[in-house]
């Protein structure tokens, strides 16, 4: 097998993790090298929403560019719709200043940050697939690929090896104790020229039993999710093409009505699973995950590309700053202290995004979210400052999370208070405790929110 070596971080995938992941170190100087298995422009229907967490983030990282010159549309906050009903938040400022997430076709996305990372001296994209890593001594030192030119095996040798192969990772086991479990499934549908009641925004639509985003990705084309509960994932045949038509699309907005109605008659829908991964890596010298391939959380808050692009900016600023890359102490420690700060800087990305799922699963918990979020001020700006990962503030997560379930018990037991009544609080705020205390034990917790939800457990 040909062996190449002299790269500093060899990089295993080139979506958007990895190709970001890529720009950040190859423009700093590093040598990098990239496995990535096709080239091709891709079509996926998730990461196509970049909340502006992740816009800050790559303007941080210096590559705030790849968002330019494709077609990806301002967002600027979210539209939310109930019965019949609706209500705009626009996300917060940051500094005097208005700020915005993007909407794009993922592959566009993707293929410009290839087309900048093939562009810089210090990396080399090889187009084949990973299929192993290479250990010495308990370290991994590389990675073995099938070259899709020659269909032969290769050897890749660097300092460090960075795994961002994704959902489906085929190394995530030998890595990683995180156990993947499907949600349920997105089906996925472009409306053509689609009139959206509100102009460069996210529109969240509370269908039952399937809620519902539409968000733009170009200057004529717009996303819509139809979620699908459960582990089946939803088949193109008449009784689909029957649901879309006769549940979800008199509960959607009228003005969407058309373009939804041509796209269902068209048929061209994708299906994705929806993963929850907790990040529980293996501390393995010589290597380190980044992405789905390491956190998976419920796309509903359209934050993986955000929590992605955190991560790679924690661990790439400590890669940078090593001057040798031979020494694999420092490279160990830079993976070690990644590995127990990511927890803080994501923990709000992953609880929400799985905690809003759950809400909206609830018919009382998501009556009480829409009409909490519909009083403005703080009771809508600081979820939303929350949901935009403009703020990573865990205890306002968690007091905006239980203050919701308050308020509709609130609403339940007017005028008075009935056993009936009382007993569906109960149960609603058992359904609160029971949704978000898993979600934020998987991030690491400290003493006293670990305690409190004990207390909490015991008592729903």
């Amino acid at each position: 097998m040909d062996t190449v070596k002299g790269f500093d971080v060899c990089i295993i995938g080139a979506g958007v993790a990895g190709g970001a992941m890529a720009a950040y170190l190859g423009k700093s100087g590093l040598k990098v090298a990239v496995v990535e298995k096709s080239l091709a422009e891709h079509d996926r229907i998730i990461g196509e929403l970049l909340q502006p967490g992740g816009v800050i983030k790559l303007k941080e990282m210096g590559l705030g560019h790849l968002l330019d010159d494709f077609d990806a549309q301002e967002i600027q906050g979210y539209g939310l719709f109930m019965n019949g009903d609706c209500f705009r938040i626009s996300y917060p400022e940051q500094d005097g200043h208005a700020i915005s997430g993007r909407g794009f076709r993922n592959g566009k996305f993707v293929q410009k940050i290839r087309q900048y990372i093939i562009g810089l001296p210090g990396v080399t994209v090889f187009e084949g697939s990973a299929n192993e890593l290479i250990e010495e001594n308990g370290r991994v030192s590389g990675v073995k690929y099938t070259s899709k030119q020659d269909d032969q095996v290769h050897v890749i040798e660097a300092g460090l090896t960075v795994v961002c192969d994704g959902m489906f990772s085929i190394f995530r086991k030998k890595l990683s104790s995180g156990d993947k479990k499907i949600s349920s499934y997105f089906l996925g549908m472009v409306l053509k020229n689609c009139d959206l009641p509100f102009k460069n925004h996210g529109h969240v639509i509370v269908a039952r039993p399937s809620p519902c985003l539409v968000y733009p990705i170009s200057s004529d084309e717009t996303r819509m999710l139809i979620d699908f509960p459960g582990n089946e994932a939803p088949r193109k045949s008449p009784e689909l093409i029957a649901y879309l038509k006769n549940e979800i699309a008199p509960q959607l907005p009228v003005q969407i009505l058309p373009s939804f109605l041509a796209a269902v008659a068209e048929a061209k829908f994708k299906v994705m699973p929806n993963h929850l991964i907790p990040a529980k890596p293996f501390v393995k010298n010589g290597v380190v995950m980044v992405g789905d391939s390491l956190n998976m959380r419920h796309p509903l808050t359209g934050a993986g590309m955000t929590a992605a692009f955190t991560d790679i900016y924690n661990v790439g600023t400590r890669l940078i700053a090593i001057e040798d890359f031979s020494n694999t102490a420092a490279i160990d420690e830079s993976v070690r202290m990644f590995y127990n700060s990511r927890h803080k800087q994501n923990a709000t990305i992953n609880i929400l995004a799985d905690a809003l799922y759950g809400v909206m699963q609830n018919e009382d918990l998501s009556v009480a979210c829409y009409d909490y979020l519909k009083r403005g001020g703080n009771y809508a700006q600081q979820p939303v400052a929350i949901l935009s990962a403009v703020s990573r503030n865990v205890k306002m997560l968690l007091r905006h999370f239980f203050a919701v379930a308050l308020y509709g018990v609130s609403n339940i037991i007017k005028p008075f208070p009935t056993i009936p009544r009382l007993k569906r609080s109960y149960n609603m705020l058992k359904s609160a405790v029971q949704i978000v205390s898993p979600l934020v034990m998987n991030e690491r917790p400290g003493f006293v929110v670990r305690y409190a939800f004990r207390i909490a457990g015991a008592l729903f």
